[in-house]
């Protein structure tokens, strides 16, 4: 006689588990879907604000940036944040993919302190630190102290750094060595403010990670020459991504002026 613990699933059993996962797959990323509808809503409500065929100079009143805060416009470092330039509802890319990541492993409401706050307190310390730059006549100067930019990419980089608090120690070690050298490719080669921001937001994360779980619980463990191997692979591996992407599709020529004129 078969037991019940035997008896295999049947497929109508199959369909209903699949059924009810796909039902409760919005719960469990309730955060970055919050934040998907809050852009929606204020898409909505800038439209009808600006009414069909506003100007680009009426568009661009809504980012943040250097021109933005000197007008004192500093609410434009939110309404820049969940706008797009075009003022189209966005389409989930990687934002929500770095959302998704670091609410999987931290609940809900640490995405969306680091999503935002990240987004908020990084665009203020590069805002700050161009400050300086304003007179100088280089084009790398030029361009970030008088662009004017749209969304909350500096806020994903803020989530996945505070996710690499949950991974195992030599994990962890070779993700933040592989994206921390990434960065520098598109800021020697291409150097456009995002190239400012991102790494921003990204140490930003590496920094409130630990502090946002509350207590500490990440693994520790010794830096074994395993890991020192590791990790400088995979500190080449991304200065190595990173120069071929500020270098092909990098928007300006690098800080120093090595990269392409484009």
């Amino acid at each position: 006689m078969t037991s019940p613990s035997s008896v295999e699933p049947q497929p109508t059993d199959r369909l209903l588990a699949a059924a009810r996962w796909v039902v409760a797959l919005p719960m469990r990323f309730r955060a970055t879907l919050l934040v998907w509808f809050i852009t929606v809503a204020a898409t909505y409500v800038a439209r009808r604000a600006l009414g069909d065929d506003p100007t680009e100079a009426e568009r661009l009143r809504l980012g943040y940036g250097l021109p933005a805060m000197e007008d004192g416009r500093w609410w434009t470092l939110v309404t820049g944040a969940i706008l797009l330039p075009s003022l189209a509802v966005p389409v989930p890319s990687f934002t929500f993919i770095g959302m998704i990541i670091y609410e999987r492993v931290a609940g809900h409401w640490r995405p969306l302190v680091a999503v935002y706050g990240g987004q908020i307190l990084g665009m203020l310390i590069v805002i700050l630190a161009i400050i300086p730059l304003r007179n100088n006549p280089s084009a790398f100067a030029q361009d970030v102290t008088n662009v004017t930019d749209f969304g909350i990419s500096v806020g994903a980089f803020t989530c996945l750094g505070a996710w690499t608090a949950y991974l195992r120690p030599t994990t962890r070690r070779v993700i933040r060595w592989a994206i921390s050298c990434y960065h520098v490719g598109p800021l020697l080669f291409s150097g456009v403010i995002y190239d400012l921001s991102h790494p921003t937001g990204w140490f930003i994360g590496l920094a409130i990670g630990p502090w946002l779980m509350r207590p500490d619980h990440s693994e520790r463990g010794p830096y074994t020459t395993r890991d020192r191997v590791f990790s400088a692979v995979a500190a080449a591996i991304g200065v190595t991504i990173g120069i071929a992407v500020g270098w092909s599709t990098g928007g300006g020529t690098g800080i120093f002026g090595w990269g392409p004129t484009r």
